[in-house]
């Protein structure tokens, strides 16, 4: 039977919103931010609050501007002039990403940053040492005289593969390991900073189904044991859904949506995004 009913769903507008928490107040958090290469604007003009124990997912098509968010975030790239962001309160703008880790702001990456000839002991072990180091040589270090600390920092690293589920390949060599082990090794090194709050950067891309799922567990007990801050990029809507309490959607650089996860789904200008179609 025919229908003559057309969809009458208009735009949320709540979701047009500025952030939830002021970002001078949150746990992490940017003010005005925008990053130009050349011609070319990655991130146009964005505000976001994150306030302790959230779990903020970052969703968009790609060259949205999310990874390079998160540069910006952790320190890998400045933004342009007039933007700031802000950890637990403090101006960070102008510090460089291994102070902002020593802050307590860990990060995973898309593209895997492991030492392919190490063992996973030696990738995780290596990470550790920096915490306790104001420097490279310094961190060298840690594996001639100044061993000073290496019982705790041992101590802490055996409780992270372990609890990662990779104390069977303490000894194996990166090169040789399937991409899930791999992800959970850089999970690993990010943990064993002891991180306040961990950016994400699609640490399930490439992974199978029970890969992905196996991620998803250690990702959801941090953050309900541990009340671990979580900023993640996610394609897969439906895992972001799940785990989610907000989700801020990014087109050509700016924030479009930023909600509950349900909420944020049903926007019609966010599935116009990504299905292209009204």
């Amino acid at each position: 039977m025919s229908s003559d009913t057309t969809s009458t769903t208009e735009p949320n507008p709540a979701l047009r919103d500025g952030p939830k928490v002021p970002p001078e107040q949150s746990v992490l958090g940017c003010k005005d931010v925008t990053k130009t290469f050349g011609a070319v604007t990655a991130v146009d003009d964005v505000s976001v609050g994150i306030d302790e124990g959230e779990w903020i997912s970052i969703v968009g098509p790609n060259g949205a501007g999310k990874t390079t968010l998160l540069n910006i975030l952790n320190g890998f790239y400045d933004p342009d002039p007039g933007g700031q962001v802000y950890l637990n309160g403090e101006d960070v703008t102008s510090l460089k990403s291994f102070k902002r880790a020593r802050r307590g702001l860990g990060r995973t990456f898309q593209g895997l940053e492991l030492f392919e000839s190490e063992d996973v002991l030696e990738n995780v072990m290596t990470v550790r040492a920096v915490k306790d180091h104001p420097n490279l040589l310094e961190a060298l270090a840690f594996y001639g005289p100044g061993r000073k600390t290496e019982a705790q920092n041992m101590q802490r690293v055996e409780e992270v593969l372990d609890y990662l589920e990779l104390w069977e390949y303490r000894h194996s060599e990166i090169a040789g390991l399937p991409l899930g082990i791999r992800r959970r090794v850089d999970l690993a090194r990010s943990l064993v900073l002891e991180p306040d709050v961990l950016l994400l950067d699609e640490a399930m891309s490439g992974l199978t189904f029970d890969e992905k799922y196996d991620m998803i567990r250690f990702i959801t007990d941090l953050h309900e044991q541990e009340n671990l801050t979580l900023v993640m990029i996610e394609h897969d809507l439906e895992v972001v859904t799940d785990v989610s309490d907000r989700m801020l959607v990014l087109q050509k650089g700016g924030i479009i949506a930023r909600g509950p996860p349900g909420d944020v789904v049903e926007d019609p200008e966010v599935r116009r995004v990504y299905t292209g179609v009204d």
